[in-house]
């Protein structure tokens, strides 16, 4: 779309500068939405005209830009699974659960001190409903005190918290106070931007918003329409700032948590991401009982002869290209990763008879690569069904001594190490598959 509509552009100065009847020309590609004509004595081609130019492309592409990421933001699934795995990865857990159950114990005393406030609810339903919101509150508390919530439970917290602002917005016994208890909703907004889709977030603003200009109404219904209107303004913006603000926070937490887990190098997982992807794949296994899981670990031979004839910028294009390769080789059922150096490991599930031609796949995925470069190929296996809570780690070591036996051979071969329990120990062989 870009594309087009730089071209569309280009070709609307190429008419215009084919053009030498008049000594004016007119920049309608970027002004014609604001109606703006720009004239002048210059010629043709001149360098205001290819500013506007730029700048029009500039706009239009942070437009389409924004408009692609707001429609991807909007159906993307939540990111609660993500968001709590980062969490607890950095033992962030407990101190996350207090700190949320801390809020909502405080949130939820308000309404009691609000009882004995000649500005709070009045009457017997109003303060009825008050005492209930509280102990809902001291409820929601307890789940985020008890432990983690599951993504349905969280979900389930978030509509209660947007249902008991919205009623103690609206029974509060002043239009003032019923628009000062609106700014509850910044923090709302921010949990379900962080941990939640954009659907329940567009839900949450919508709500925060209407009963916002609710109590505003209700201000205004006294006379006082300037400060009705200030009030408003100041928490809706205290309101919308706070979900954008957690919105660049995921995007910020989700770099990082790219970079700890990818090999700047190669896009690959490193080992860290490779300990994550390994055990996701294990538990999302849901084959036959007879599939193995088979870890491939890949050493290239004479890369230091590589690197000290073509310099290290070649050496890592040859990486990136080996890289590739075995992205490509590599089944849907697997995860590939770069440990380091020239060393790159794959774990995939297979059956018993397909694990030569996945250990083969990859050295020829390999000796594709530029460069003449030929592999070391080490395998280890095991059947699921024998599989440990270690296992995913244990068969690197198996893998890693296959393939020292293989370079030791000559290099550019593959040796097994077969393991019919992770407990047992493991020998390299040069046999086919088990």
């Amino acid at each position: 779309m870009r594309r087009s509509v730089r071209t569309k552009t280009f070709r609307t100065f190429q008419r215009m500068s084919s053009s030498s009847t008049s000594p004016t020309w007119s920049c309608w590609a970027c002004c014609k939405r604001q109606r703006i004509r720009h004239q002048g004595r210059d010629r043709p081609g001149s360098t205001t005209l290819v500013a506007c130019w730029r700048i029009d492309v500039a706009v239009t592409s942070a437009r389409v830009g924004m408009a692609a990421g707001a429609r991807k933001r909007w159906r993307q699934p939540d990111q609660y699974d993500w968001m709590s795995g980062y969490v607890a990865s950095r033992g962030l857990q407990p101190f996350s659960r207090i700190l949320i159950a801390s809020v909502v114990i405080a949130l939820g005393v308000v309404p009691l001190v609000m009882l004995f406030s000649p500005s709070g609810p009045q009457g017997q339903a109003h303060r009825t409903a008050a005492v209930l919101m509280s102990i809902l509150s001291f409820g929601g508390a307890c789940t985020w005190l008890v432990g983690w919530p599951s993504r349905r439970q969280s979900m389930l917290f978030a509509i209660g918290a947007n249902a008991g602002v919205t009623l103690a917005c609206l029974i509060a016994g002043t239009p003032a106070t019923g628009l000062l208890a609106c700014v509850t909703f910044a923090p709302i907004a921010g949990y379900v931007g962080l941990y939640h889709s954009g659907r329940l977030l567009a839900a949450t603003l919508v709500n925060a918003v209407v009963t916002t200009i609710i109590a505003g109404v209700r201000i205004a219904a006294t006379g006082d329409t300037a400060m009705a209107v200030g009030h408003v303004l100041g928490v809706l913006i205290a309101v919308l700032a706070v979900p954008f603000g957690s919105q660049l926070l995921l995007h910020l937490l989700s770099l990082d948590a790219r970079m700890s887990n990818t090999d700047p190098l190669t896009g690959l997982r490193n080992r860290r991401g490779y300990d994550q992807s390994a055990l996701k794949l294990i538990a999302a296994a849901d084959g036959p009982q007879s599939q193995w899981l088979a870890v491939i670990l890949v050493d290239l031979d004479g890369f230091k002869q590589i690197n000290d004839t073509h310099g290290h910028g070649y050496g890592d294009a040859v990486l990136v290209a080996v890289a590739d390769n075995l992205r490509r080789a590599s089944a849907m059922n697997s995860v590939v990763a770069r440990l380091g150096g020239e060393e790159f490991l794959v774990a995939e599930l297979i059956e018993p008879e397909e694990a030569e031609g996945a250990a083969e796949r990859f050295r020829a995925a390999v000796a594709t690569a530029p460069g003449e470069v030929t592999a070391s190929v080490g395998v280890a296996s095991i059947p699921l069904t024998d599989i440990g809570a270690t296992a995913h780690t244990e068969l690197v070591g198996a893998a890693d001594a296959a393939m020292y036996e293989a370079k030791r051979a000559g290099g550019n071969q593959i040796r097994w190490s077969q393991m019919s329990a992770i407990t047992n120990s493991t020998t390299a062989t040069n046999g086919n598959a088990p």
